[in-house]
C-alpha cells in the first residue's frame, strides 16, 4: 500500500464509526481549547508589559550614587562611595548618546509637607521624575499630561500643583488659567512643630489625581538643606538620582555598563522588561503544561477507540495482510486514523479557543472602558505560532496515542484475523 492509499484509507474508516470519532475527539478539542486560552493569555500580558514599557521609554537611565543608598538619613550617615555631582553630570552630557540629563533632589520620608493658599492649606508628598511622552491608545499613562499651564520646571521658583492638590484647595476647574503664575507658599513642617516656608510661583498644573506638587532639583535642594541645617549638601551628598534620555535604546544600553564602571548604580526599564518577560515565559510554559495535561487525558481516549477499532477490524486485518499488505502498512494505516482524530480535534479546540477569546477580550475592552481604564485592547491574543503549534501537537498527540493499538493490529496473526468472527 502507498502513503496516499493508507491516508485514503484511514480517512474513511473514521466515517464508519462517526460517534464514536466525535466522542474521542471531545477530549482534544477540550485540551487544545485550554491550551489555546491559557498560552493566549500569557502572549497577551506580554504583550501588554512590553507596551506599557515602551510608553514610558526604553531610552531612559536612572543612575544611583555608588554604595548603599543613604538619600533619607542625616548627611553624614550616607555609605555612598560614589557621588552624582555637578561635575560629573556636565561631564556625562558631553558624552555620546546622551540626550539630556535631569538630577534629582529627594526628601527623606519624614518630611511633613504642606502648600498654603490664601486661606487654606493641603498636606501634599513631593512628586518628581522626568517628564515622559505623553502615552498613545491603550498604553498605561506615563508622566499626568498638563491640564493647565506647563509642566517642565525653571531652574527655580517654580511649582506644579496636581489635579488632587488643587482640588483639595478648594480652586475650580475654571479658575485654573487664572491661578497660573500667582504665588503659593510650600511649608516643611518638622515633628517638633518647627516649620519654614518657601515661595513658588504656580507653573502648570498636571492630572495626577493625588495630591503631589513637584519643584525644582534646586528649590528641592534648597528644602532638604533646611530639614538637615546644613549648607553643603550638595558638595557631601550629590544629587539623589539623575535621569539621562538617551538618543535611542541602543545608546542607552551602552551606556549602562560605561556607567556602572564608574562605580554609579544603573536602573533601565530595559533591564525590567527583560526580567518581566522571562517571568512571563516562564509562566507561559508553566500554563502550556497544564493545557497539555488534557491533551494526555485525551489521548486514553483516542487509544481506547482505537483499541475498539482494531478488535472489530481483526478480519479486515486478516484480509489486507493476506493481500500483501506488511506490518508497517498496517501500523502506519491506524496510526494515521489516531492522528486524524488528534488533527480534527485540535482544528476545533483551535477554532473554539479563538471565538472564546474574541468574546472574553470584548468583554475586558467593555470593563476598561466602563471603569475609565487606559487598556483598549484584550489579553487574549493568538499568534500564528500558538497556532500552528497547538495543531501539531493535538495530531502528535493523537498519532503517539494510536501507536499502541497500531503495534496490536501489525502483530495479528493473518490465519488467526481470518477465522476472527
Amino acid at each position: 500500500m502507498t502513503l496516499s492509499d493508507q491516508v485514503r484509507t484511514a480517512w474513511s474508516n473514521l466515517g464508519r464509526r462517526k460517534t464514536r470519532v466525535v466522542l474521542a475527539s471531545l477530549g482534544v478539542v477540550v485540551g487544545t481549547v485550554t491550551i489555546v486560552l491559557l498560552v493566549s493569555l500569557a502572549s497577551g500580558v506580554r504583550r501588554q508589559i512590553n507596551r506599557q514599557f515602551e510608553s514610558i521609554g526604553l531610552d531612559r537611565l536612572t543612575v544611583l550614587p555608588g554604595g548603599s543608598w543613604g538619600g533619607f538619613g542625616p548627611p553624614g550617615e550616607s555609605k555612598r562611595s560614589k557621588l552624582i555631582t555637578p561635575a560629573e553630570i556636565t561631564r556625562w552630557k558631553s558624552w555620546r548618546g546622551v540626550a539630556k540629563t535631569t538630577p534629582e533632589v529627594n526628601l527623606p520620608g519624614s518630611v511633613n509637607l504642606e502648600v498654603k493658599w490664601k486661606e487654606k492649606s493641603q498636606s501634599v508628598r513631593m512628586g518628581g521624575g522626568m517628564p515622559r511622552p505623553r502615552p498613545g491608545p491603550g498604553m498605561w499613562p506615563g508622566t499626568p499630561e498638563p491640564l493647565a499651564g506647563k509642566l517642565d520646571l525653571p531652574e527655580q521658583g517654580a511649582v506644579v500643583l496636581s489635579r488632587g492638590a488643587v482640588q483639595a484647595l478648594g480652586i475650580a476647574s475654571n479658575e485654573w488659567a487664572r491661578v497660573l503664575g500667582q504665588s503659593l507658599e510650600t511649608v516643611l513642617r518638622t515633628s517638633r512643630g518647627e516649620t519654614q516656608g518657601f515661595v513658588l510661583r504656580i507653573q502648570g498644573i498636571s492630572s495626577e489625581r493625588s495630591s503631589t506638587i513637584q519643584v525644582s532639583p534646586t528649590d528641592c535642594l534648597a528644602m532638604k538643606s533646611w530639614w538637615f541645617n546644613t549648607t553643603n549638601l550638595l558638595q557631601r551628598e550629590g544629587y539623589d538620582s539623575v535621569t539621562i534620555r538617551a538618543t535611542d535604546v541602543t545608546q542607552a544600553r551602552a551606556l549602562i555598563p560605561r556607567l556602572r564602571e564608574e562605580g554609579f548604580q544603573v536602573q533601565s526599564l530595559d533591564m525590567f522588561m527583560e526580567v518581566a518577560n522571562r517571568i512571563v515565559i516562564a509562566v507561559t510554559v508553566m500554563l502550556a503544561l497544564i493545557g497539555s495535561v488534557a491533551l494526555l487525558v485525551a489521548s486514553i481516549g483516542i487509544a481506547n477507540t482505537m483499541v475498539m477499532a482494531v478488535y472489530e477490524r481483526t478480519r479486515e486485518i486478516g484480509i489486507l495482510k493476506a493481500l500483501g499488505a506488511s506490518r508497517t502498512d498496517i501500523r502506519r494505516l491506524f496510526m494515521i486514523e489516531a492522528g486524524f482524530i488528534g488533527l480534527a480535534g485540535g482544528v476545533v479546540g483551535l477554532l473554539v479557543g479563538w471565538g472564546l477569546g474574541v468574546v472574553l477580550n470584548q468583554g475586558i475592552v467593555w470593563y476598561m472602558q466602563h471603569r475609565d481604564l487606559p487598556v483598549r485592547e484584550g489579553f487574549f491574543v493568538v499568534t500564528p505560532l500558538l497556532a500552528l503549534g497547538v495543531i501539531l501537537f493535538a495530531a502528535c498527540i493523537g498519532t503517539v496515542a494510536g501507536l499502541l493499538p497500531a503495534h496490536r493490529a501489525a502483530s495479528l496473526d493473518p490465519l488467526a484475523a481470518l477465522r476472527h468472527e
